[in-house]
């Protein structure tokens, strides 16, 4: 199947947007992006992306360098300079991080001459002898350089010069000890720069020239002197091309560059672009601009356009979901400006990703067929056929309440739930009181449901429902933490040993907190698994409900009970296995939360788990793949698939007799996609009627419609397709103890 990955294979997802550096060999570009690295052919118009999935040490990759018809030198954030054989088409990962009391491991520059690479970490330089592949002395003492950070570097037959947030350092190259401050000249303000911010170093006509943030000086072998109309200029970039120095200098809103035929002439203005942030360069046939967030801007002529692999609009992904299609929608963040994404796998490569754009999308809910996204300002989105099909906000039909008093448009609307009749239900952040849950009724009606509980709570964002159509509501998240509790929403007085307030008309309202044995008050997710039990994860821990009949029936989750931890998302897979997402990684459990099966987190999975900070899951249980969504990109991994048939041949019951009561619920295997299961007598009338769990298989806990045990005796389990095209019966012994 396309898109499925091999059970244990991991993979990362991430924006590379965001170019730090790059260099041209031949016709091809490679960049140094917040993402990884990737190649674009400037013949073929094709993309090559590397990440940690394919090669890469880790996906922060800061500098870059070619070492001419042989290797790719790449600077990571990890410490870690990655060497691409191109003949071999192989990777190679060198750490770079030194055995002592260093901390900064950002490879900020790289420098090659003759057959040493010179490293720029941020704590100093060392070299690497590439034909005896071993690293040199490091260079980290400078006169005068206090809690310093290097940003750059350049070397040339007599100097090594190198550039800092505090200053310049240079010193003869054949210096015998270099790593002495002793050769070492230092120069904690540029002169006539009024400035000690070395950004970058260029060497240019055998002259090293230094760019600062407030403007650029040449050393011309015995003093530095300021280049010609460069003062108070923001230099983020140098580069040179055919006896020209090119200088990309950093605007109010944009972009400059300007060129200089010698280091003692005048400037003359070559391009100029006031609405795009630029990092680097390439000066060609054609001028390449790196961009901050926009990718490869290629100038020429009158023409210009924007070069980029497809891949998520960034690297932030707040909440996840897949639907029935096994499509990822993901939400960026309630502050963000990257709107939301879709992911689908079954799509070529160049078409998998594509970004809805717009502000503060926070949200993932599923419906049938349908994809529901939060927004934290503008209400909510429904999206179908891959199209925002329906938008409500304040001034929508209906309209949704605000979240602040004094703005009442700012809509935050919260998850979105459809119960057992396919009706859709909506929470809603207000301030004080009224209008927290809807129900849609039409497309532009809605009945609106009060706190019966609490009039005056209202803040909500976290909802699911259950089979009893009870509505599990919490306000908790991982940014917001009020310690709210858990509020609980039913038509009617089903539920059992809770107090609950309301009426026929207005619903019935109940709530649980740490007085009823929750784990805490801050309540962050909630999940329904596939035998009906109510997930509850919190900030210092979960606690289950594993019959939501009676809600104050909590237990703990033991397997986790001595990690005491912040519980950002529950997923449940095909086999009930629960994913639990935290500040600590990835921890999963078997069904019933007793052990823990295992752990993941970034040291463990070499870096392959992007972040150990899981804020949401989701999975794809038809293709076997377990999303984790961190704000450093997407990670995925191929876990076990189960898929409902195609067709009926006939059904798998156990137990069979099934005793009741029973902490175990009855399984029904060999089901298709979507099926309901009806329960009848030996009369044929109707006990119960459901739709099934998921991943081929249903489960009934021997209850009636009233969530009454039935009596003992035989009865009869029809499962039917979703046309009803397709039916099969089983039968079942029920045995009362």
């Amino acid at each position: 199947m396309f898109g499925q990955q091999r059970v244990g294979e991991w993979k990362v997802f991430t924006d590379m947007k965001t170019i730090r550096n790059m260099i041209i060999v031949n016709n091809k570009i490679w960049t140094a992006t917040g993402g990884g690295v990737f190649t674009y052919d400037t013949l073929t118009n094709k993309f090559e992306k590397f990440n940690s999935t394919n090669g890469l040490s880790a996906n922060d990759a800061y500098s870059i360098i070619a070492e001419p018809a042989k290797r790719i030198w790449v600077g990571q954030s990890n410490g870690y300079v990655d060497v691409y054989e191109i003949e071999e088409r192989k990777w190679k990962n060198i750490n770079s991080n030194r055995p002592n009391s260093y901390t900064q491991s950002i490879i900020k520059d790289l420098y090659l001459f003759g057959d040493t690479l010179y490293i720029a970490a941020e704590f100093g330089v060392f070299p690497f002898k590439i034909n005896k592949w071993e690293f040199g002395d490091t260079y980290a003492s400078f006169p005068q350089l206090q809690s310093f950070s290097v940003s750059c570097l350049a070397v040339t037959n007599d100097f090594i010069f190198i550039g800092t947030n505090k200053g310049l350092t240079f010193a003869p190259r054949k210096a015998p000890n270099l790593s002495s401050p002793d050769p070492w000249i230092t120069l904690t303000t540029i002169p006539g720069l009024s400035t000690s911010n070395v950004t970058d170093i260029e060497i240019f006509n055998d002259t090293a020239i230094i760019a600062t943030s407030n403007g650029a000086a040449y050393y011309d072998g015995n003093t530095l002197r300021t280049l010609n109309l460069s003062i108070g200029k923001s230099i983020q970039k140098l580069y040179t091309n055919e006896n020209k120095l090119y200088l990309l200098i950093k605007t109010s809103n944009g972009f400059r560059i300007e060129t200089y035929s010698t280091v003692q002439g005048e400037p003359e203005i070559f391009l100029s672009n006031e609405s795009i942030s630029a990092n680097t360069m390439i000066v060609s046939s054609s001028i390449w601009i790196g961009t901050s967030d926009q990718g490869l801007l290629k100038i020429g002529g009158t023409d210009s356009a924007f070069y980029y692999p497809n891949g998520p609009n960034s690297n932030l992904f707040c909440n996840i979901a897949v639907d029935e299609k096994g499509i990822l929608w993901a939400a960026s963040g309630s502050t963000s400006a990257y709107g939301f994404y879709r992911f689908n796998p079954s799509l070529p490569e160049d078409e998998q990703w594509k970004t809805f754009p717009g502000n503060c999308y926070y949200r993932i809910s599923l419906g049938k067929g349908t994809v529901w996204v939060s927004s934290w300002g503008n209400g909510i989105v429904k999206v179908a056929n891959d199209t925002i099909q329906k938008v409500l906000n304040y001034y929508t039909k209906p309209s949704l309440p605000g979240a602040r008093n004094d703005i009442s448009s700012y809509v935050v609307a919260g998850n979105a739930a459809e119960d057992r009749a396919g009706k859709t239900w909506i929470v809603n952040r207000v301030e004080d009181r009224g209008r927290s849950l809807l129900r849609l009724d039409t497309d532009t009606s809605a009945t609106f449901f009060d706190n019966q509980y609490n009039i005056n709570a209202g803040f909500f964002h976290t909802m699911v429902i259950d089979k009893y159509n009870t509505k599990w509501i919490a306000g908790d998240l991982p940014w917001e933490i009020r310690s709210k509790g858990l509020y609980l929403f039913n038509e009617s007085p089903i539920l059992q040993e809770i107090e609950l307030r309301g009426n026929s008309t207005t619903g019935f309202w109940g709530f649980l907190s740490t007085s009823n044995g929750l784990k805490s008050d801050a309540v962050i997710c909630l999940a329904i698994d596939l035998e009906g039990a109510l997930w509850i994860g919190t900030n210092k821990g979960i606690s289950i409900i594993n019959d939501p009949l009676y809600p104050r029936q909590l237990t703990p989750c033991y397997a986790i009970e001595p990690y005491d931890l912040f519980v950002q998302s529950i997923a449940v897979d095909g086999n009930n296995n629960k994913w639990l997402g935290t500040k600590e990684g990835v921890f999963v459990l078997n069904s019933d939360g007793t052990q823990l099966l295992k752990h993941y987190n970034v040291y463990s999975t070499g870096g392959m788990l992007l972040d150990n900070d899981v804020i949401s899951i989701a999975i794809d249980q038809t293709r076997g793949i377990a999303y984790f969504a961190t704000n450093k990109g997407l990670s995925s991994l191929g876990i076990e698939s189960i898929q409902p048939q195609e067709k009926y041949t006939t059904l798998e019951i156990s137990p069979n007799p099934y005793l009741i009561p029973n902490d175990q619920p009855l399984t029904i295997r060999n089901l298709v996609a979507n099926s309901g299961i009806k329960i009848l007598s030996i009369n044929n009338r109707v006990i119960r009627q459901f739709n099934a769990q998921g991943a081929g298989r249903a489960f009934w806990d021997g209850k009636d419609y009233n969530g009454q045990l039935v009596s003992s005796g035989i009865y009869f389990i029809v499962a039917f397709s979703e046309n009803g095209e397709q039916t099969v019966v089983g039968k079942v012994a029920i045995v009362r103890r």
